[in-house]
């Protein structure tokens, strides 16, 4: 190894440092109480260190919650992957929604946060094209879905665009897991369990949209077998799921 190339590698170990850092520290005192001064003391580095890396504040938390929109976007590659109809496939991205759910239970909630315009502004444009780049991966591999279901004829077609019905799918989606977790609705509505909660608002978006095969008319416990199995095998929810 060239000293350029143990010089990189070492920036790559020092950066992964400050993020997995970043990343506890976060989640544990949320954005506005997030302090770069203890960061730098956990780490072990000067602060003019961190902002080798990051330009600011705004920049590191920004790039920990697009490591893990990363993630989400790569389970959705291995989800693409899977064979069988249009609807069995599209619930393959489900699979995919509920595997990040249980590695990350409160991404949304912090990219909500992070999304405001206050704090949206004040990142540098690099580090939200880079957010904005794993975002669309996920969006763009819904949505051919989306466009083979209508090219087959298991999805109607009706007045909202396929665009417009891939953006449902994700929105329900997303919102289920946000709104599963608040303990209050928990209370309200009897959710014992928000992925399964996740899932079912999945189904009757789906079965809405008349996606067939219907609900009733397949068997899609099989298919999730099929899709632990042959695409998420390290899915350890699924046993766990009711509802």
């Amino acid at each position: 190894m060239t000293p350029s190339e143990r010089k990189q590698v070492d920036r790559q170990r020092r950066e992964e440092l400050i993020l997995d850092t970043a990343h506890r520290l976060l989640l544990r005192d949320g954005f506005q109480n997030f302090n770069l001064d203890e960061l730098a003391r956990e780490i072990a580095y000067a602060k003019g260190t961190i902002y080798l890396h990051f330009e600011s504040k705004e920049d590191l938390a920004l790039t920990v919650v697009t490591r893990a929109l990363k993630e989400r976007a790569d389970l959705f590659e291995r989800a693409s992957k899977f064979q069988g109809k249009s609807r069995e496939r599209i619930r393959a991205f489900g699979f995919a929604c509920c595997q990040f759910a249980c590695a990350h239970p409160d991404y949304f909630r912090a990219e909500m946060t992070l999304k405001s315009a206050s704090f949206w502004e004040k990142a540098t444009e690099s580090r939200r094209q880079s957010h904005m780049l794993q975002s669309a991966r996920c969006f763009r591999l819904v949505h051919e879905v989306v466009k083979e279901a209508v090219r087959l004829g298991d999805l109607p077609q009706g007045q909202v665009s396929t665009e417009g019905l891939a953006f449902a799918l994700i929105a329900v989606t997303v919102g289920s897991e946000i709104m599963a977790r608040e303990s209050a609705l928990q209370l309200l509505t009897g959710i014992e369990n928000p992925i399964a909660s996740v899932r079912q608002n999945q189904d009757l978006m789906c079965d809405g949209m008349r996606w067939r095969p219907l609900l009733t008319d397949w068997d899609y416990a099989a298919t999730d077998l099929r899709i632990r199995n042959e695409i998420f095998p390290e899915a350890t929810w699924l046993s766990l799921q009711t509802g």
